[in-house]
This record gives structure tokens, sequence and C-alpha cells, in this order.
């Protein structure tokens, strides 16, 4: 069982051949899906480079520990399925960062008219 006051941020920055773009869209489409649906995921969202096409980050935001993430949650079947449609359109490996999230909340600002419909 996970500690309810764990949290951890994760963040992904993705290389993709500019020319695989729909290819890389429709992978990340799936797993933002599958993703977004586990009940220890608190915030994803997906930001691009204007300056470097083909360069994605995702932030990912999990009520759980690094531990979890690395040895239960990046091994399940449907990352398996995204990492083998990633390996032939990366143009370098992803380079993965975590964080543990500040407690109680303290340091969160989120404005609900960033995000209308939601």
């Amino acid at each position: 069982m996970e500690d309810s006051k764990s949290s951890v941020s994760v963040h992904v920055k993705l290389t993709v051949n500019p020319s695989k773009m729909e290819e890389f869209l429709g992978a990340l489409k799936v797993i933002y899906e599958k993703t977004k649906l586990e009940s220890l995921n608190t915030f994803l969202e997906v930001y691009r480079d204007d300056k470097s096409p083909g360069v994605f980050k995702l932030v990912e935001n999990w009520n759980t520990t690094a531990d979890y993430m690395m040895n239960v949650q990046v091994k399940k079947d449907y990352y398996q399925a995204y990492y083998a449609a990633l390996q032939p359109i990366l143009l370098k490996a992803p380079e993965v960062e975590m964080f543990s999230r500040m407690p109680e909340n303290e340091w969160v600002s989120v404005r609900k008219e960033c995000y209308p419909g939601r």
C-alpha cells in the first residue's frame, strides 16, 4: 500500500523524428488516455518546444512513490507497447527526471480558467 502523503512529479523529454510526428502523436494519445485513468495519476500535461520540432515534454504528477513508479507503473503492459512504438521514431533516448512534490499542496496553484471545460 502506498503512503498517502507520497507524491512524485515525473518529467519526460522526448525527441522525436519530426517526419514521424503523426506516428508519435498516435502512440502518445493511446498512453495519454490510459495514464489519465490511473487512480494514482493526479496531473498529466504534454508540452511541445516550438523552437525545436519533435521535442516534447510530458509532466505527470502521481500520488505514489518513485519506487512504485519504477517498479510497478512503468512495467504495465500498455507502457511496453508505447515504448516499442517509440523506439524507431526517437532521435535520442528519453530524458526522465523525477521529483518529490512539496508536501501539503502549499506550493500548488492552478487557475480554473487555464483549463476551460475541465
